[in-house]
């Protein structure tokens, strides 16, 4: 049974919070979402984003003034990366104020088994990205 987490009132921030341990995804997860509009601030692991998350109203990002407006459209995180891991760091965010726990969040890996999958579903991820993948997937 899959359980999808509830969608966001969409704002005008093009920003995507990118969650990856790996130097060379962050660089073409960067590229593609670049060429389509969107900043892109870089963690490094589960715990660095949620260092970025928890900090939102004293950081530097701007607001877009909507309502629910927490300065980032979506975050897409890998799955295995050390410090805090992908099905954790969703474990989290669903955790935080409403603004920012309704996030969408895009789950990647290397991997398409359906176990991980389904932990991902039922920890609260939106969606789920095999890598290698490419720009028309995240279109």
């Amino acid at each position: 049974m899959k359980t999808r987490a509830p969608v966001r009132q969409q704002c005008d921030c093009k920003r995507v919070l990118s969650v990856d341990d790996n130097d060379y995804n962050q660089m073409i997860v960067s590229r593609m979402l670049s060429k389509l509009g969107f900043e892109v601030v870089k963690a490094y692991n589960g715990a660095e984003a949620c260092s970025i998350l928890e900090s939102i109203e004293e950081s530097i990002f701007s607001k877009c003034l909507k309502r629910n407006c927490c300065c980032f459209t979506l975050i897409m995180t890998d799955l295995h990366m050390p410090i805090m891991n992908g099905l954790d760091l969703i474990k989290k965010v669903r955790q935080f104020p409403e603004d920012i726990g309704i996030l969408p969040i895009i789950l990647l890996s290397a991997s398409d088994e359906k176990e991980q999958i389904d932990e991902g579903f039922k920890s609260g991820m939106n969606d789920f990205i095999v890598k290698p993948f490419s720009e028309d997937t995240i279109k």
